[in-house]
């Protein structure tokens, strides 16, 4: 399958967005410095690359996200932050959801990775008797 190369990108400004909005649906490409602060690149389950724009919340949920894997971004709305350096300001939230269904897959139809034990023959110890 061909992809285009250097293609468009679709960005979200999160004050237009709603609270439940699917902003991502697919894998996760990388994170890189942006001009203004890290940035996050997935590739949608249609091909299409999104980026998102750097926020507390979604940076720290995204270093537990490694490349590959398949994940669904939702943005949650905004909270008023009532502590630490940012108290009083507005501060965007997200929910990150892994799809671990998809590595449970890969690793079926991979076979077994434990060395010295090789793929069966379809025929397991009680098929013997």
């Amino acid at each position: 399958m061909f992809k285009e190369i250097a293609g468009n990108k679709k960005y979200f400004k999160y004050a237009e967005c709603e609270v439940g909005q699917v902003l991502v649906e697919g894998r996760f490409i990388r994170d890189f410095q942006g001009r203004f602060g890290i940035q996050y690149e997935f590739e949608n389950k249609d091909g299409e690359i999104h980026v998102l724009n750097s926020s507390g919340q979604l940076n720290y949920k995204m270093e537990f996200v490694k490349p590959n894997e398949i994940v669904q971004v939702i943005y949650d709305g905004m909270i008023l932050l009532t502590k630490g350096p940012m108290k009083g300001k507005d501060a965007h939230q997200f929910k990150v959801l892994r799809n671990d269904d998809e590595e449970v897959e890969d690793a079926i139809k991979d076979g077994p990775d434990v060395p010295g034990i090789e793929e069966s023959d379809g025929l397991d110890e009680f098929d013997a008797m």
